[in-house]
Formats: structure tokens, sequence, C-alpha cells
């Protein structure tokens, strides 16, 4: 069933209530990240629900009822992929929520998932799949539990959460400017359910990246995982082909959020490259460097595919360098790109 809620006042803290009856789940804690997993029979563990260490948040509440809208038709964006690539730092929020915009997003036959989501900024974007999205710059606070926001309580169901929802908002409303990791446990607490049981409750202090949790509601056994973003060296800008990222304006357009800049590289990459590249598309911190990346780094560089498959730093480790066809339409035209490599 599940509760979320975002909470902007003088800090960030985002709470969310893991409601779940007869599925197999687990706690999984690392430096960039604490992941509530669920076994899926098909895809094994799948983490769906959790902080990382950039600030984002995901949560994913069901819908009752389930809306046929949702079911999976033609091309769309799958919800539960959506909110792993977010959890996993794959995509920002800012991407995900110009998906939504300019194509259907579905769920999984017969089940209507939403998305719960969050940055570090404090911004709040819900989906819900067949219906639509909503996005919220920085809003005081934010609620989503089982029923669609696009509908409120015009379907009456026993698992819709209107309940809870309720009690959140009367909590909410007159939070004080303190609010924090206590404050946010008691709103937990208090929509936390027995029938369908609540198995994970947890509070991620954004501005600190702290992630605590406790489960099957033992409220008095919380656990803390403070998150640390992995440290970036000036080599690690350095592509696979020896281009560097460092100085690339879509990775410049990224970490400085300049629409202006993105608006430039899209042009000019479109012109290159005779096909469309919008400015959504410009979001890269680098070919090597963890994060989100456009989509022909992320996907299509064939250098990149090669190398990641030989599991090596970049192409100056690989054996068959001097003679790579693909790596050549960089290097042949690049002398600084070749040195680099040569010097890898």
């Amino acid at each position: 069933m599940c509760t979320s809620i975002v909470v902007n006042k003088r800090k960030t803290v985002v709470g969310w209530n893991l409601d779940l009856l007869d599925m197999e789940w687990r706690v999984r804690s690392a430096e960039d990240g604490v992941y509530i997993e669920v076994n899926d029979a098909a895809e094994g563990w799948m983490p769906l629900f959790g902080a990382n260490s950039r600030g984002d948040f995901v949560g994913m509440p069901t819908c009752w009822p389930a809306d046929a809208r949702s079911d999976p038709k033609g091309e769309g964006e799958n919800v539960v992929r959506l909110d792993i690539d977010l959890l996993l730092q794959k995509k920002t929020l800012r991407e995900i929520r110009a998906l939504a915009q300019r194509r259907p997003v579905y769920s999984v036959p017969g089940l209507t998932f939403m998305s719960a989501l969050s940055d570090a900024e404090g911004n709040v974007l819900h989906i819900v799949p067949g219906q639509g999205s909503l996005y919220y710059e920085k809003p005081e606070y934010r609620i989503l539990t089982n029923f669609s926001p696009f509908k409120q309580d015009a379907e009456q169901h026993p698992w819709m959460g209107w309940d809870r929802y309720q009690r959140a908002e009367a909590m909410l409303r007159s939070a004080p400017e303190t609010f924090g990791k206590e404050d946010c446990f008691a709103v937990l607490r208090a929509t936390a359910q027995d029938v369908c049981p609540t198995v994970v409750s947890m509070v991620f202090d954004v501005g600190e990246r702290t992630v605590y949790w406790c489960e099957n509601r033992e409220w008095d056994k919380v656990q803390t995982v403070k998150l640390h973003a992995r440290e970036v060296h000036m080599e690690d800008y350095i592509a696979y082909c020896g281009l560097d990222c460092a100085r690339c304006e879509a990775r410049l357009a990224t970490v400085n959020n300049d629409d202006a800049l993105r608006r430039k590289v899209a042009k000019e990459w479109s012109a290159l490259n005779h096909v469309e590249i919008t400015p959504e598309m410009i979001h890269c911190v680098g070919c090597r460097v963890d994060g989100v990346k456009t989509p022909f780094c992320e996907s299509l560089c064939p250098i990149r595919q090669c190398a990641l498959g030989k599991k090596v730093a970049t192409c100056g480790g690989c054996v068959e360098m001097e003679r790579c066809e693909k790596l050549a339409m960089i290097t042949g035209s690049n002398e600084e790109a070749r040195k680099r490599l040569h010097g890898a």
C-alpha cells in the first residue's frame, strides 16, 4: 500500500512507509544509496524504493483501484524502469519529468504503480501511469498514498489510503519549521498499518545525506547510514576514447544546470550528427563517471560499449588500440585524445 511524504522546511526531509503483503523484501545499504529491494519471480532482487547519494528519493505506491489505462500498450516508458533509473542515478528527476510529459508512461498488467519521486532540491514529481504527472517545485509538503491525485476520492476502495492521507496532511499542515527526523517518524508511525503490514519505515535527511529506517514497526530499532558520493579525480573525466569530458559542454550544462547551454549543444550536435537531439537529452556527468549520461553515451557509443565489455580503464589499456577502426574515428582527427590514451 504505502505512504510517501516530502517536507521542505528549514531542511528537506523525505518519509516512506512500505506496506507489503506476501512478498520477499530486504534493505540493502551502500555508500551511494540505501535500497529497499523486492524479490521478483522473473527479475530477481529489484531496487524499487530508497535514497541515493545524489539526494534523490524513490517511492512507488500502488494506485487502487487499478486503472486499465496504465497497462502496457504501444511505445512508452515503464514506470518501474524510470524509478530504478532515478534511484541508481542513471537519470535525473528533470529527465524523468521530461519523459513523462512527452511519452505515455505504463505500469505492469493489471497493477497501477505510481511514482513518488524527489530530488536534492526538494522538488517532487508524482506520476500516475495512464493518467498523467504532477510536478511541484520545492513544495512545503507533498503526500502520496494509494489513490490517484487526479481522481482524489472519486473512487472509493478499502486500500486507497484516504484516511492515511488526511492524517498525514493534518500533521504536516501544522509542522514546525524545525521539522526533522523525529517529526517524520511520528508521521510514519501515525500512518503505519497492520493488515497490509508496514515492513519498512524510512526517513531521508536530504541535506545531511543520511538515511534512517526501522523494520516491521520496531520504532526503537532505527538503523542509520550516511551516504557518500564516490570521489571523482580529474583522470576520471577522460573518456574511454581519450576525449576530455571535463571540458565537454554537455557536462558543463549539466553540472551548472544551464538550460541555455543545453539548447546550444543540442542544436550543434543535431547539425553535426544529422539527427534530432533535444535539450532534454543534454544531461551527462561524464563517460566514466557514475551518474546520468546522454542517450548516446549511455547505450549507443560503440567505443564505450566495447571498453565496458573488455573491462579496461580506457582504450589505452586495450592491446587492439592501434588497429581499432572504431577508436580511429576519434583519434584519427583528435591528436590530444590519442596522446591521452598513450599516456594512460
